[in-house]
């Protein structure tokens, strides 16, 4: 795996209006840019997205071009990145046959021009975060493993574990905010209620079939409250 891309913010509380993280758009434009919306985005604010930005849903490319068009425009965005954006750059790296069954099976083929991934695109995944730390906060695709003996140097855990403990050493006493491993709504909510170090914020936007699933959510890390927006590409 790649070496380990960590950005650590010792003053976001000072220096953002509002925190936000947004985790597993999955290429369902429509629904962020609601989502978007309805938390009225100001570039005083930062807003974290915690990876799988792309993939599944209809429209990966509008995505990542909305990212950009909001970094363009002064809106403090911070990407991290997933596996889904871990397997697109392994794609453009040295598997090939892996890039046409993401083209075939993920609604993507966008992001390619003949094949080969569009530069602007390539770049923005490339400088994407495995992790970022904040006074009060640690925020990551899919976790860490606290079993190895350098957890932050693991990037792999990061955009692909499943379960892990929230240990409080390690973590600093700061609450870690993940996504990856979609969650139902009750139980995110159960989870936010009870104060638990560990905070999911994947709700399975493309899983709009599942019972308690199908929303795309944006955490306040200021105010611990939840915006919920439900699909509206699918």
């Amino acid at each position: 795996m790649s070496e380990v891309r960590k950005l650590i913010l010792t003053d976001s509380k000072k220096k953002a209006k509002r925190r936000f993280a947004i985790s597993d758009i999955h290429g369902c434009y429509k629904t962020f840019q609601a989502l978007i919306s309805q938390i009225a985005l100001k570039k005083e604010d930062y807003l974290f997205i915690l990876g799988d930005a792309v993939n599944r849903g209809p429209d990966s490319a509008a995505i990542l071009d909305e990212i950009l068009r909001l970094k363009m425009d002064g809106y403090q965005i911070f990407y991290l990145r997933g596996n889904h954006e871990q397997a697109i750059l392994d794609s453009i790296e040295k598997k090939p046959k892996l890039r046409e069954k993401l083209i075939r099976n993920h609604n993507n083929g966008d992001l390619f021009d003949e094949r080969i991934i569009k530069e602007k695109y390539h770049k923005l995944l490339e400088e994407s975060y495995h992790y970022i730390e904040t006074e009060d906060y640690f925020l990551v695709h899919a976790g860490f493993d606290f079993s190895k003996a350098e957890p932050f140097e693991d990037s792999r855990s990061m955009l692909f574990i499943n379960r892990f403990k929230a240990k409080k050493g390690p973590l600093k006493n700061k609450k870690v905010v993940v996504g990856h491993k979609p969650k139902s709504l009750s139980k995110i909510l159960l989870r936010l209620a009870s104060n638990k170090r560990k905070i999911y914020i994947d709700n399975g936007c493309v899983n709009h079939q599942v019972e308690g699933m199908g929303n795309l959510l944006c955490f306040n890390l200021d105010t611990r409250a939840l915006s919920i927006q439900r699909n509206l590409d699918l």
